[in-house]
């Protein structure tokens, strides 16, 4: 399987095409330098073959002259040329052999002997004082032509054999040619697919998914494909993305809140003079009236107190909120911050709300202790309110090392947040409980701390099942 999947990668299949490319031609080279040895053995042959029955020709030529004028350099002349035909039949004895038998270049050599002592029998006839008519000399010139034909014949059979081989070699050769062009271009085909559609197009496509991401548009590339170089980096842009949409959103989610803390720090502000009035007002009426005033009179300035009390509390928030107090980082261990912030709520949390702690001892930060426990009195009065009929409320911690971070992680198995709902849960005065049982401003401030920590919070919601904060917080240099 392991080998399977490895032909999945683009460098595996351009090495094994380059590979097959490189047998092929490697292959082809070695059948053309045989067909060509062969073809330059077979010529060679042909020439000698050609020089063979050109001397056999030569020799007959002045077998003629010799018949006709009867001249001594004839007749030597015939001999020399036959000399060299049977000097060529020694040379090529092994090639000859090979070709066409050892029967075939005994046959030859005998044609050839046969001819140099029927010649050299009529000489001598001739020299002893034979005429033209002598039987003698008409049957040994019969002789002699007849082996001189029979020597033509086969010096040109051995010729035309060596013709026909090479023309065997030519049409042998031309279709494995074919095969091997078609071969090739096969595999050039092929290489051109893999780097077209498997590498160029895909470029492409990320090259046009970068310049929308750099138009604001974090939009990550649907993949199909499979796991190959591609792939992965197709996968580590979508992160990339994903993550550029993370950041972009805290960016944009902090300079909200940043916005809004300038705006409420100021309303803030003027609405604490009125309610102080309003505040005085209703005391000096209670003073002054004493029992003049009547019962139901009196409960309404209780009720305008009880307001002015509950309003006094949103400027609170409201200033909170805005207030930018300097953070006092301190080295401060994990689980004290998480247990001095369930001291402080633990009046909040009714019997129903099982509390499970589960922050390892060790773990030590840069910490606002003060800040980042209203942060975790925020997330557990929110986790303790969804669960009005009781539940599971845990807290659980832990370090990565490898990342450099820490994972803390408030959960409870309450009624859950809406998918819809759940994007919004950071935004400054978004709230899901009713009139006058929230500012929205719990997780605002929250997010705000969590941030200026130079960590991240995120959540997780399952309707029904319940819903799970997660914080990150980089640890310092002295836990790397």
């Amino acid at each position: 399987m392991g080998v399977f999947r490895g032909l999945n990668k683009i460098r595996v299949r351009l090495t094994l095409g380059f590979a097959a490319a490189f047998l092929g031609m490697t292959l082809f080279g070695a059948l053309s330098y045989y067909y060509f040895v062969g073809m330059e053995q077979k010529l060679l042959f042909l020439s000698q073959a050609d020089h063979m029955l050109n001397t056999v020709l030569e020799a007959r030529r002045y077998e003629k002259n010799y018949f006709l004028y009867h001249h001594e350099k004839d007749f030597q002349q015939a001999l020399t040329y036959l000399g060299q035909h049977l000097s060529l039949l020694e040379a090529e004895r092994e090639h000859l052999s090979r070709a066409s038998g050892p029967a075939a270049w005994q046959a030859l050599r005998g044609l050839a002997a046969d001819y140099r002592r029927h010649f050299v029998a009529i000489h001598e006839l001739l020299a002893s004082g034979a005429g033209t008519g002598d039987p003698r000399l008409q049957a040994a010139e019969g002789r002699l032509r007849a082996s001189g034909q029979a020597l033509i014949q086969r010096s040109e059979a051995i010729a035309r054999q060596e013709r026909q081989g090479i023309s065997f070699l030519l049409r042998e050769y031309r279709p494995l040619l074919v095969v091997f062009l078609a071969v090739l271009l096969g595999i050039g085909g092929l290489l051109a697919y893999v780097l077209i559609a498997r590498l160029v197009k895909p470029l492409h496509t990320i090259e046009e998914a970068t310049q929308v991401v750099a138009q604001g548009q974090f939009a990550t590339i649907p993949w199909k494909g499979g796991r190959d170089e591609i792939g992965s980096l197709v996968h580590g842009f979508n992160r990339m993305v994903v993550q550029l949409r993370h950041n972009n959103e805290q960016m944009v989610q902090t300079e909200k809140l940043t916005a809004l803390g300038t705006l409420t720090s100021g309303v803030a502000h003027e609405l604490n003079n009125p309610l102080n009035n309003i505040s005085t007002s209703c005391q000096i009426l209670l003073e002054e009236l004493g029992q003049e005033v009547s019962d139901y009179h009196r409960e309404l300035l209780a009720a305008i107190e009880g307001q002015v009390s509950k309003a006094r509390d949103i400027v609170s928030s409201l200033l909170e909120f805005a207030r930018q107090r300097e953070f006092e980082l301190r080295r401060e261990e994990l689980r004290a911050v998480v247990e001095e912030a369930l001291k402080l709520v633990r009046g909040e949390v009714p019997h129903s709300v099982q509390l499970r702690l589960d922050v390892p001892r060790g773990i030590a930060l840069e910490l606002d202790k003060h800040h980042m426990v209203q942060a975790l009195l925020n997330l557990i009065l929110n986790a303790v309110q969804a669960m009005p009929r009781g539940g599971l409320l845990t807290i659980r911690g832990r370090r990565d090392r490898q990342k450099n971070q820490v994972l803390l992680e408030v959960a409870d198995t309450g009624q859950g947040i809406p998918p819809e709902v759940l994007p919004r849960i950071f935004d400054p005065f978004f709230t899901t409980k009713g009139v006058g049982q929230g500012t929205g401003l719990g997780l605002s401030i929250t997010y705000g701390i969590i941030e200026r920590h130079h960590g991240r919070i995120q959540a997780q919601s399952e309707p029904g099942r319940g819903t799970r904060f997660i914080i990150t917080l980089p640890l310092g240099p002295a836990e790397e």
